[in-house]
């Protein structure tokens, strides 16, 4: 497997990865019809363009097996495909992300919308910090954090 960080070639994968997973996820929490358009066509990649410019992802051979995306010191995805899960995937490109963030910030925080990826994080050292719902999508969240240890920051 190999990690690294993301690429325009990337981008047709990346939009699948998060489709699919975004179907699962949202839907299952939202009325029928509201995750329109996230879940469909262009707008996916725009979205992912705009929202997610820090990407890393998971190569297994060809297939992309996972992604992760930050801002400042937010995680804003996760996702590791539904074929690869419990394989360290997503413990992988957690632990990258939260190295290559150390040196630049205290802490780092994660939403979560299911019980297994609260299970996850709190796994790997996060607290939940708060609990909201989330006006757009109605989609109750909670938010984790964990403090990120480093000798020295900038």
């Amino acid at each position: 497997m190999v990690i690294r960080e993301a690429r325009e070639v990337d981008m047709g994968a990346i939009a699948e990865l998060c489709q699919n997973s975004l179907m699962k996820i949202y839907e299952a929490l939202m009325a029928p019809g509201k995750s329109m358009p996230w879940t469909e066509g262009e707008d996916i990649k725009k979205y992912i363009r705009g929202n997610w410019p820090t990407m890393r992802v998971a190569w297994a051979e060809d297939q992309l097996v996972g992604l992760i995306a930050t801002h400042r010191n937010h995680i804003d995805i996760l996702w590791v495909s539904e074929e690869t899960r419990q394989q360290g995937i997503g413990q992988k490109l957690l632990a990258e992300t939260e190295q290559s963030l150390e040196s630049r910030y205290a802490d780092i925080t994660a939403e979560c919308l299911t019980e297994a990826s609260i299970h996850f994080f709190q796994s790997r050292g996060y607290d939940i910090q708060r609990q909201f719902t989330d006006g757009m999508s109605g989609v109750e969240k909670v938010v984790m954090s964990k403090v990120l240890e480093a000798s020295d920051r900038e």
